[in-house]
């Protein structure tokens, strides 16, 4: 028998809640008797592959939660089989319960002596690598713990399990919690071991741009990491490199590195230089070339040029993109956080309710435009629509538009 639930639903938040799932979609095989026979988190195509797993699942083998738990009880001292098992939870986004198996393969096996596993294309320890999850696990937490991958990073010294403790120590604590002073030696060490890396370096710089200090330091790893970067990747190490040269108060060169950004990404944007006649550029992705576009304009903005960022997000763009409604839908964020382009974005938003009548987002972008340009009865309208359409749950989403709307009418009152 299939059952399916959403958190959404009262009745999908009590099982959610009983069988623990963290995420969705996660299917769940019970067997008669209400017991947990295995399960899978999200969906990867093509279908006949999916079918197999759940084939797999259903057949209970040694792999599934029930053959691994079945293992276990016969000799839980058995550290593949407790390996096995911590996976089994972890794929599930239950940190406690893998952590449980994790920390008894540690105990198990302190020197990582009985058997090894694959970790990307290495090979590493049943120990090292359970060590590393629950550094993982650690890092995740609120406040972040930081402890359990620097001791990590004290033990072991090479491979890629190493440099991906270096990452998630960046990313989960130097790069936005530790102390100044901590933060630099850490990124110190970090960029030293990896100096080649691009997005070492870009980690690095984004620390110097929070701290808003030693910006030297940020401009030459930034023009480093530029230089390294490829494909997709420079246009992000471009972006970083243009917010050095606005901290540093230089906005021509952030202007011209947001040009830079624009010719990289082929974002079908003239640079202020002039293309040769006859002379086509080739076409770009098209993501790739909105958010390079939407980026660009931001930094000429910031760099006091706003009739650039008019002429490669604004009404020539909107043009060109009135069939897609996410472009539409970036391009209304953009200018409602500017207050800027305000017509235009109305334009935007209106059309892409036109193009998807049922999302209840496009209708609050509509309101929130219409807000912006005094137009209250419209404003209303749209907020009243996008409640209308909003999902039950989170109830932030309803008590937000809610908020939006005492706000349209307070506003309309004090006009009259």
């Amino acid at each position: 028998m299939l059952y399916r639930v959403y958190t959404q639903e009262p009745e999908g938040q009590l099982v959610f809640k009983k069988f623990a799932i963290h995420a969705t979609p996660t299917i769940l095989l019970l067997d008669g008797d209400g017991a947990e026979v295995d399960w899978t988190v999200g969906y990867d195509p093509p279908a006949e592959k999916f079918q197999e797993l759940l084939e797999k699942m259903k057949a209970g083998g040694p792999d599934t939660y029930k053959g691994l738990a079945a293992a276990y009880a016969k000799n839980p001292k058995d550290v593949p089989t407790l390996f096995k098992f911590a996976q089994k939870w972890a794929d599930r986004y239950d940190d406690v319960k893998s952590a449980e198996k994790y920390k008894a393969i540690v105990a198990l096996d302190p020197d990582g002596k009985m058997g090894l596993t694959d970790y990307q294309k290495d090979k590493v320890s049943y120990t090292e690598l359970a060590e590393f999850s629950l550094g993982s696990n650690a890092i995740r937490t609120r406040p972040p713990d930081p402890a359990p991958l620097q001791a990590f990073l004290k033990k072991y010294k090479d491979g890629q399990i190493v440099k991906d403790a270096y990452s998630r120590l960046a990313q989960g604590f130097y790069g936005r919690t530790a102390p100044k002073d901590e933060a630099a030696k850490f990124f110190e060490d970090y960029a030293a071991r990896y100096p080649e890396d691009p997005l070492v370096l870009s980690a690095y710089v984004r620390r110097i741009l929070q701290d808003k200090d030693n910006l030297d330091k940020g401009l030459q790893l930034a023009r480093k990491a530029v230089d390294l970067a490829t494909g997709g990747a420079k246009g992000n190490m471009l972006q970083l490199l243009a917010q050095v040269y606005l901290q540093k108060g230089d906005k021509a060169k952030a202007a011209d590195t947001a040009e830079e950004i624009l010719k990289v990404a082929g974002a079908g944007v003239p640079s202020m230089a002039a293309i040769p006649a006859g002379e086509a550029a080739p076409a770009p992705p098209p993501a790739r070339a909105d958010m390079s576009a939407m980026n660009a304009a931001r930094i000429f903005i910031e760099a006091d040029k706003p009739d650039r960022a008019l002429a490669v997000f604004g009404p020539e763009y909107l043009k060109k993109n009135l069939d897609k409604a996410p472009a539409l839908a970036s391009y209304v964020t953009f200018w409602l956080g500017q207050g800027k382009n305000l017509e235009s974005a109305l334009e935007a938003a209106q059309k892409g309710v036109a193009l998807t009548p049922d999302a209840y987002t496009g209708w609050n972008n509509l309101s929130q435009v219409n807000l912006k340009l005094k137009k209250y009865d419209d404003a209303l309208k749209a907020a009243e629509k996008a409640l209308e359409l909003a999902p039950a749950q989170p109830p932030q989403i309803k008590d937000n538009i809610r908020k939006s709307i005492d706000q349209i009418k307070a506003a309309a009152l004090e006009k009259k």
